[in-house]
């Protein structure tokens, strides 16, 4: 759990061999650049980017089945096959567009059956107006309408007026029915050929998946070469001779050296100095390596900060194993999982985003069972699963005092760090007085609630005392060379303390994890014995309706549960825990490397 040290690397060697030096040093990868050249800074790659081939590109990747791909064509012709591409997703989307409007005129027109509407020159200029009017509502028609009804049911009668123009509004008691001119069987016709040009369309764009790897190693190149012309415009150019600098990692120094070396540059590697801001290169195991992401996600550390990424991968995996709360919802997620796992695998965030969701459905199963819930169920009297249930979810007490004491906690987490990493300066000693007087707090809070014995408070008092102390003399960094100096420091320690409200308002935020947990069961258990009501009320359909109201019911709850577990985790993370842990936003390193596909 570290941020990578990088070093300041700049080469420097002839202006005539930079083009030769920069695709190197490209294909070596190692480097995040550091424009040299101001008037460039503005300059991006991605204006450059082909929007419509990667239209294309998506389009043939989205296809439900894929030919086999062709890895080298000497013919390959990248507009010609965009132009074609681009021309089925255009068509495609249309006919697509087109059958949903058939489907829903075939949709209308169905209960008035199959005839041909007349046009307007038939009837001397008259229309016909279609209403579905229900049968309690007949006899509010208009006297002076002309009228007919051409069929009933056991709820509405179809009723179609005869006029010049549509009947005013209150003469009718029902909108318009939306009728069109063509007959029931000329739009089934019409459909039928939309189909059919459907399915035309979808071979053609099966057929065109066969070039998805050598449009994706075009484009790759593209890019490559994009970012070859950024890169060549932000370098410094001087006489014959050019420089390019960036950020590079200590450990790959050696291998940049060689580089040097083998070109004849020139490699000045240097440590970064106190105005310098360094890109962030965060670098952890594969297996925990999702936590990273986690991070990028709402702000990435400075690079003088420390790295958050497996507290944050743990923590949201319990708190979201907390809202969730039920044992049956994760292993059917995990079942999903296992179904998607080869496809998750195929790219390395897909790897990452797998072994973050494996470690949570984990968790959110130890946690089910711990709570003794599958769908709402508990498990039988003396089965082994009841004798794993060790929570009582509706004990309020307990829950509340264990989602306290995991906020304290996690808190205390985010300012060891803290204090660890920047010890030596003033905000260290800020949160380790803070987490004295967290400790303290719990300590006095369980002691009220008859947790701790009352021997018990007065070590709390001392610890709220020293952290407080510890808070109000190092909460502020002035200087102290006067009295006035002093007053000053003494007023920033002051406010320093008024965060006690905030620290207060953090730990109390964190019973969310009780409270969403305890309404995700409440709902498995409401639907569960609705279902069991419908059965014994209704017996025989009773047992039909009872499965549906299992299956919704269940389905809503977990979808639910899904979005408060990922939205309120994440939350607990990034607003809690980064305000307490985090002092800097930093920004993420990106290799100046090729994207091309190689060929194996």
């Amino acid at each position: 759990m570290s941020i990578v040290k990088l070093q300041r690397i700049t080469l420097c060697g002839m202006v005539a061999e930079k083009a030769e030096v920069l695709e190197r040093l490209q294909r070596l990868g190692c480097l995040h650049l550091n424009p040299l050249r101001a008037g460039e800074l503005g300059s991006d790659e991605a204006s450059d980017r082909p929007e419509a081939a990667y239209r294309a590109l998506r389009h043939l990747s989205d296809a439900p089945e894929k030919r086999l791909q062709l890895r080298r064509d000497p013919d390959f012709d990248m507009d010609a096959v965009v132009a074609e591409v681009e021309e089925n997703r255009l068509a495609l989307g249309a006919a697509q567009r087109r059958r949903e409007e058939l489907e829903t005129h075939i949709r209308l027109q169905t209960p008035w059956g199959d005839f041909v509407p007349p046009g307007a020159d038939e009837l001397a200029g008259y229309k016909l107006w279609y209403y579905l009017v229900p049968a309690y509502k007949l006899e509010s028609l208009s006297e002076e309408l002309i009228y007919q009804v051409v069929q009933r049911d056991n709820r509405h009668a179809y009723v179609v007026v005869v006029s010049e123009k549509e009947p005013p509004p209150g003469s009718v008691p029902v909108p318009r029915s939306a009728v069109g001119h063509r007959s029931l069987s000329e739009l089934s016709h019409m459909l039928e050929r939309t189909e059919q040009r459907i399915e035309q369309l979808s071979f053609e764009r099966h057929s065109l998946t066969r070039w998805i790897f050598l449009m994706s190693q075009h484009l790759a190149r593209a890019e490559d070469q994009a970012a070859l012309r950024h890169a060549a415009s932000t370098t410094l150019d001087e006489d014959n001779l050019f420089a390019v600098q960036g950020w590079a990692a200590r450990e790959r120094i050696a291998e940049i050296q060689a580089f040097a070396d083998s070109q004849g540059l020139a490699l000045l590697a240097e440590e970064p100095e106190y105005g310098d801001h360094p890109p962030t290169l965060l670098s952890n195991p594969p297996t925990l390596s999702g936590g990273e992401d986690l991070a990028r996600f709402f702000q990435t550390p400075g690079y003088r900060d420390w790295d958050p990424s497996r507290v944050l991968f743990f923590s949201f995996a319990l708190f979201f194993a907390m809202i969730m709360a039920d044992a049956g919802y994760a292993t059917l997620l995990g079942l999903g999982l296992l179904f998607g796992w080869g496809r998750l695998g195929r790219s390395r965030t897909g790897r990452r985003l797998r072994n973050l969701i494996a470690i949570t459905l984990a968790t959110a199963l130890a946690y089910g069972i711990l709570v003794g819930s599958y769908f709402g169920f508990s498990p039988p009297e003396g089965s082994l699963l009841a004798g794993m249930n060790k929570l009582d979810i509706n004990d309020f007490d307990t829950m509340i005092l264990i989602t306290v004491v995991i906020g304290v906690v996690h808190l205390m987490l985010a300012n060891a760090f803290k204090a660890i990493h920047h010890w030596g300066h003033h905000s260290a000693l800020v949160a380790v007085g803070w987490n004295l007087a967290l400790l303290g707090g719990l300590g006095l809070w369980l002691t009220v609630m008859g947790t701790l014995s009352a021997s018990y408070a007065v070590a709390s008092w001392g610890l709220l005392a020293i952290g407080g102390a510890t808070i109000l003399f190092w909460g502020s960094d002035r200087p102290v060379r006067s009295f006035k100096d002093g007053v000053l420091r003494l007023l920033g320690g002051l406010y320093a303390l008024t965060n006690a409200t905030k620290a207060f308002g953090d730990v109390l935020s964190y019973m969310r994890l009780f409270a969403l947990g305890l309404a995700s069961a409440s709902l498995a258990l409401t639907f569960n014995q609705l279902s069991a009501d419908v059965m014994q009320a209704m017996p025989g359909l009773g047992v039909l309706l009872g499965v549906l109201i299992l299956i919704f019911g269940h389905a809503l709850n977990l979808a639910l549960a899904i979005m408060s577990g990922v939205v309120h985790g994440l939350r607990l993370n990034f607003i809690e825990f980064y305000n307490w842990g985090l002092s800097d936003e930093g920004y993420p390193f990106r290799a100046f490397e090729k994207k091309e596909i190689q060929h194996e």
